[in-house]
């Protein structure tokens, strides 16, 4: 396992809420995500803090808070909030976003357009 951690920036300010995904490119390795806290996160793939394992990644971003789709009332229907971010980088195949994740602590800090 790696350890990843680092900032998300749209336009130079750190995005406030959101959540960072790390797909594996061969599909052989179980994905990693972060939530995404005053521009900073840390990758998890099965426990908080793990990490990723050791690959290639693409990469997507959203700063779409997920705590928007927590209701107290199941089944009622919930507003899809606009993303501030370009489109492209809410998909990894469209973001241009990768990272080869190592042994060890690293940091991967990304700088959206």
């Amino acid at each position: 396992m790696g350890r990843v951690s680092g900032t998300v920036t749209h336009q130079g300010k750190p995005i406030e809420k959101g959540t960072i995904t790390f797909l594996s490119t061969d599909g052989e390795r179980p994905n990693a995500t972060g939530a995404i806290t005053a521009g900073s996160y840390t990758l998890q793939t099965a426990e908080p803090g793990d990490g990723a394992v050791v690959g290639e990644y693409k990469i997507a971003v959203s700063d779409i808070d997920p705590d928007v789709y927590n209701t107290e009332l199941p089944g009622v229907p919930i507003k899809k909030p606009k993303s501030a971010v370009p489109k492209k980088y809410l998909n990894a195949d469209s973001s241009g976003l990768t990272f080869k994740v190592e042994p060890g602590s690293q940091t991967k800090d990304i700088e959206l357009e």
